[in-house]
């Protein structure tokens, strides 16, 4: 088991995620402009196969029927709070297909998500992401950018 933790702390760590110990200034204080998050889990979150199942799901549907789906139920996968993880407390398809995930405590003390929306393009489905309240998004998710309410 710690061998696995190790390994799993090497490939974190060649991804380029942060080191959790550097992230707060002092314990339960987050550093200056960053929010209390576990970048770890955060990136085990992000690259899960529950997320990675469900953003399928929602691809399939655009690609039979030429439209995102609107619901869960649409889109062919669990209700919101079914699908789960250690990191992930629900997922929920929102009309256009776009993907609204809450993080657990593993991942934050607060809920803290991301809004992840398909673009049909050329034949093929790409994603964007977008995090509202997690500051460093991008530090851990390449893909995803920070945009705060109201902006």
């Amino acid at each position: 088991m710690k061998r696995l933790f190790f390994l799993m702390a090497l490939a974190l760590a060649s991804a380029g995620v942060p080191a959790l110990a550097s992230q707060q200034a002092s314990p339960g204080a987050p550093a200056a402009g960053r929010q209390d998050i576990n970048p770890q889990a955060l990136h085990i979150a992000l690259s899960s196969l529950l997320l990675a199942a469900t953003k399928m799901a929602v691809e399939n549907v655009m690609l039979k029927t030429g439209k995102p789906p609107a619901s869960n139920r649409a889109a062919h996968v669990g209700e919101p709070d079914y699908l789960t993880t250690n990191e992930i407390s629900s997922i929920t398809v929102h009309p256009g297909g776009v993907l609204e995930v809450h993080f657990t405590s593993a991942v934050s003390p607060e809920l803290t998500g991301v809004w992840l929306t398909p673009i049909r393009a050329q034949g093929r489905v790409e994603w964007s992401c977008v995090s509202h309240d997690i500051v460093q998004v991008h530090d851990v998710a390449s893909s995803c950018t920070y945009q705060p309410l109201g902006h």
